[in-house]
């Protein structure tokens, strides 16, 4: 679970209640496309889009707590955001990669 700041998780869970397992689906729903939109916003050198994307994606990501994926986010959102897209296919990699690791996170906590 190191992908998501269990503290702050753990008291999300408890202030949710019901609601939880909801907004589980929804940020794995949604995080699912914007994580391959975002893969093929930089394929395609669509800056300004993909600096939109990943803005929705980094407060999406924060509000479950996942908040290194969030910084990973706002990183590609600033290099977007500068239009300097060369050099990101690491930064892409990493995000792809720890959204994994905190979709697992987040299903393993699923009721």
């Amino acid at each position: 679970m190191d992908a998501l700041d269990i503290e702050a998780i753990t008291t999300l869970r408890e202030i949710m209640d019901d609601e939880f397992d909801d907004l589980i689906d929804i940020y794995i729903r949604d995080a699912d496309e914007r994580v391959l939109a975002i893969r093929a916003l930089y394929e395609s050198h669509d800056a300004a889009t993909l600096r939109m994307t990943t803005h929705s994606f980094k407060g999406a990501s924060s509000n479950v707590c996942a908040l290194g994926l969030a910084k990973i986010a706002q990183s590609i959102e600033n290099a977007a955001h500068s239009g300097q897209l060369d050099g990101l296919d690491a930064s892409i990699e990493l995000l792809e990669t720890t959204y994994q690791e905190v979709r697992h996170d987040l299903l393993a906590l699923h009721s």
